[in-house]
């Protein structure tokens, strides 16, 4: 009998493949044994990752609720970094759905979690999503504000992440001197 980190393993292994139902089945029963362990932490991780593949399915109602949840698991456990991933995941979701208000409240509710945790990585990818999100709403200035915030989480730029950061703050500098 496999334990949960096998099946688990398995079921990363079936996404990798492509084999999304197969890592479905897998994540199911990763779940079912982590629950029977008692780790919920890993339960909702496993989650987590159903989710996702439910999204890239289109089993938008399958997904939302592994996303949701698993966010309420690892709320429950205090589990900040991974609460806002669930989260993220949501607002990628609403995009989805073209519902991007709503995606906007849950990448900025990801955002100030993962600074909390001090999670630049993380940070810089979900601003980088709202940018994506305020762009589809026609905000063009929020866009621009939204990715040089992700830019400015990055330790180190490339040359042209360099110039996109100083090219974005001219118009955020005009606009904030009047």
């Amino acid at each position: 009998m496999m334990d949960g980190q096998k099946w688990q393993d398995q079921g990363v292994a079936h996404y990798q493949a492509g084999a999304y139902a197969e890592a479905i089945d897998a994540f199911i029963n990763a779940r079912a044994m982590y629950e029977k362990a008692g780790d919920q932490g890993s339960a909702a991780e496993v989650l987590n990752n159903q989710g996702v593949i439910y999204r890239m399915l289109g089993q938008l109602e399958e997904a939302e609720a592994a996303f949701t949840e698993a966010r309420t698991l690892f709320a429950r456990l205090g589990d900040t970094g991974r609460q806002a991933q669930a989260t993220a995941n949501l607002g990628m979701l609403a995009v989805a759905r073209g519902k991007t208000e709503p995606a906007i409240v849950f990448f900025r509710e990801a955002i100030a979690a993962f600074q909390t945790q001090g999670d630049r990585i993380r940070e810089s990818d979900t601003w980088r999503t709202l940018s994506a999100a305020y762009l589809r709403k026609r905000r063009w200035l929020d866009a621009l504000a939204a990715y040089s915030a992700a830019l400015d989480c990055l330790p180190r730029l490339s040359l042209g992440q360099r110039f996109l950061r100083w090219l974005f703050r001219v118009p955020l500098y005009l606009i904030a001197r009047r």
